[in-house]
Order: structure tokens, then sequence, then C-alpha cells
């Protein structure tokens, strides 16, 4: 494990609206731990502090809600790694809560639970405006940004930037008062990405979530899709113990129940549309689709042609209409049925991404993101089953990044990661 980092700040400066606290308030001698997170499933990342409050000191100096957190911690001379750098400025970590208080002599513990700015605002930020075109560029709208044209003035207006890939399709919606995240959570499953390899083979299922660096909206091929620029192994013996699994924990397994309770082989939505009084069935086979590009193995029962989940919806068709790109022609009327179909594949593509996940336990690496791609490797004298036999390729290879925590306890430095991929594709069959 990586010993060679230092914690050479952790403040609170004044909040922006109705500063109780008058200046900046240093931590760093009452610090026990500090979390940092971050997830391919969150629109923010957070921190949580656990100080010991001496003598009161939050309270007394005004610390309510609402500061802003810095926090700086310092690789070592001989390190390859960077520092891990959060300022007030360019992170906009604000003050959420105060919990787990426990109470002592003259002292108290007290945890400090930090959240991006835009969450806040994401609370007031009610979208009531019709959107048209594109879904990425709704989203990009929705958050604003310094680079953004035609902002939603009810939106978020974000400061950071939003790194997307772009989506295939269009589609038209209105806000009806969605918080902004909410709402973007809600286009996730409808955007479809752009065909690719030599079969036209389209991409579905599309993420949003916030990192260190800022937002991203993309596609799971295109987070995945990446060669990884980090290896990490499993070994005690090695040139640096920088990049060294010390903990894992590995699960594989296709859940055929779990699969067939979601769905995911065989599955039918009834569409009731109120305006024409008229039903309408969307069958979804896994064995039929042509254009997804990895599939799980075949049930190992007969149930052919028997849906496993039966859904009941009602079809939002008075506003979803498609228009050509770069023009306000109605071209026609965007079938809701077509949106269904996006939604069951963008369901099935992110079931078949968790078919493996290894959580992993290394030094600390402030370069490393969620959604970014890294390689593990388990020699083989490491990873031996019950049975004797080598598994060593099963746990070894390429992974995503899902979820990411940095954590500082006990004068250590760790990184504690949830690492995905499926089962299905070349690489990992």
């Amino acid at each position: 494990m990586a010993k060679n980092f230092s914690l050479n700040q952790c403040a609170l400066f004044p909040a922006e609206v109705n500063p109780v606290l008058e200046a900046e308030f240093p931590m760093l001698a009452g610090v026990q731990s500090i979390d940092y997170y971050e997830s391919i499933l969150s629109p923010s990342i957070s921190v949580q502090v656990k100080i010991l409050d001496v003598d009161g000191n939050l309270s007394a100096k005004g610390v309510y809600g609402g500061e802003k957190l810095a926090i700086k911690i310092v690789a070592g001379k001989d390190s390859e790694l960077e520092d891990f750098v959060i300022t007030p400025e360019d992170h906009e970590l604000i003050l959420n809560s105060i919990k787990d208080i426990t109470s002592g002599v003259k002292q108290q513990t007290v945890t400090l639970q930090f959240v991006s700015k835009d969450l806040i605002k994401n609370e007031t930020a009610k979208i009531n405006r019709r959107y048209v075109g594109n879904i990425t560029d709704s989203v990009k709208k929705i958050l604003g940004g310094p680079d953004v044209k035609e902002p939603d003035i009810k939106g978020i207006n974000t400061t950071k930037t939003l790194e997307s890939h772009r989506a295939s399709n269009n589609y038209a919606f209105v806000g009806n008062r969605h918080n902004a995240f909410d709402l973007i959570q809600r286009l996730q499953p409808k955007a479809g990405g752009a065909g690719y390899d030599d079969k036209k083979k389209s991409d579905y299922g599309f993420l949003f979530f916030e990192t260190f660096d800022g937002y991203h909206f993309k596609s799971f091929r295109t987070l995945f899709e990446p060669e990884p620029e980090t290896e990490y192994v499993k070994s005690e013996i090695s040139g640096t113990d920088d990049f060294v699994i010390d903990n894992y924990n590995f699960s594989s397994g296709n859940d055929v129940v779990l699969n067939l309770k979601s769905g995911l082989y065989n599955n039918e939505t009834t569409f009731v549309e109120l305006d024409k009084t008229k039903i309408t069935k969307i069958k979804f086979n896994m064995d039929k689709t042509e254009d997804l590009t990895l599939k799980p193995p075949k049930v190992p029962v007969n149930i052919e042609g028997k849906p496993s989940r039966i859904m009941l919806r009602v079809a939002d068709t008075g506003v979803h209409q498609h228009y050509e790109e770069n023009s306000s022609k109605l071209k026609d009327v965007q079938p809701f049925t077509d949106l269904a179909v996006y939604q069951n594949k963008s369901y099935a593509r992110f079931s078949l991404l968790n078919s493996q996940s290894l959580n992993i336990t290394i030094g600390m690496n402030p370069s490393l993101r969620a959604g970014q791609t890294i390689r593990v490797k388990f020699p083989t004298i490491d990873y031996i089953n019950e049975f004797g036999d080598d598994n060593s390729k099963d746990i070894s290879g390429k992974y995503l990044i899902s979820h990411l925590r940095h954590e500082f306890e006990g004068g250590k430095f760790r990184t504690h990661l949830r690492l995905i991929r499926d089962l299905f594709t070349p690489e990992n069959a």
C-alpha cells in the first residue's frame, strides 16, 4: 500500500449566502477520517469528513450548513501519483448536513457531509419548457455550462464542464416541472448511440454522472471502449507498491431467475393510448434482437416465446414528436413504441454489464475516476479454486470503474473500487 501521502489541509470556508462563519475554519488537527465518493449512478460527487470537535468550536464559529470544503492531500516526492486537491472555487462542495454526533467530555465527534453545489440547486431547478431535437443537446441545455447556447434559465446553470457522447436519436418532451437531474436520468434509457462496426449495431444505454473533472453523459460502449492506462496486480512482490491490489472480492454469475424476473430474455409491455382508447403490445425477445453487441447464455429450460415479465404503461403520445435536425419542421410523430424498444434494450445492456463485479482495495490513486477503465492481473498462483483449477483468467482483464471511494483514516490512504464488466464480450468470454 502506498504510504507516502500526507494530509496538509482540511478546512471550511464561509457560505456564499448569509454566511455565519466569518473566516476560514481549519479542521486539520481534528480530522479522524475522510471519505470521497464517485459513482456512475450518481449525478453528484460527495465527501464525508469525521472530526473531533473540541469545546463545541463548530457551532461557536457559526458552522451550520452551506460552508465550502477545501482538502489537500499531497503525494510524496518519490511517488508516481498526483496530489488530491479540492478547492472551494473549482469543486464547490457544500456542507449539506452535520450528523452522527457522539458527545464526550468537552468534545464531540461529528460527521460532516458535503455534496456538489449543483445538487442543492437541483432541488429548485424545476424544468417546464418543451425540448425538441437531439437528446444530448437537451441534456446540455438543462445543465447549462460555460459553452452552452440557449441554456434553460430554470435549469442548473452549472459552472462545470460536460463530457458527452452524442445520441443518435431526437426526442421531444416537456419537463413537467421535474428536477433537472431527475429529468436527465429519465432521458438516459431513451437515448441511443450511433451505429458502429461492420454490422452497424446500435449502442443502447446512457449514464449521467459527476466525477472530480465534471459531468458525463455517455453510453456504456463509449465508457468501456478506451484501453486502460492503468494496471493493478495482485502480488506480494512488485517493483512499486503504488499499483498492487491489497484486498479483493470477486463475484461472477449469470442469475437466471433474477434475469427472468427483470424480463431480460423475454418481456411484454402493454401500452394504453388514452387519447385513442387504444391498446398496443410491445414484445421484446433477446434472441431475436440483432443490434445488441452481447447476449446472455440460453435459459437452461424451454421457455421459448413466453414472457417472464409483463408490464402495463400509459402511452404519453401527446408531445413526443420527432423533428428533423436543424429544422423546426415536423418530420413525423415519433412512435412511443420506438422509445419503448430503446428502453428495453438499455435495461438489458445495463443488466449484462453487471454480470461480473470485482471489489478491490489499493493504495490511494487520485488520478482514477468513475467511468474509467482499468486492467487487473491475478497471477495463476494467487487464484486457485477449491477444485485446483486456475481461474486467474476468469478474474483478470479489463473492467469499468462503477464506484470509487478515496479513504483517509488512521494515517492510511486507500482507494476502494467497484469494478464491473460483462461476461459475454470477446475479451471476457
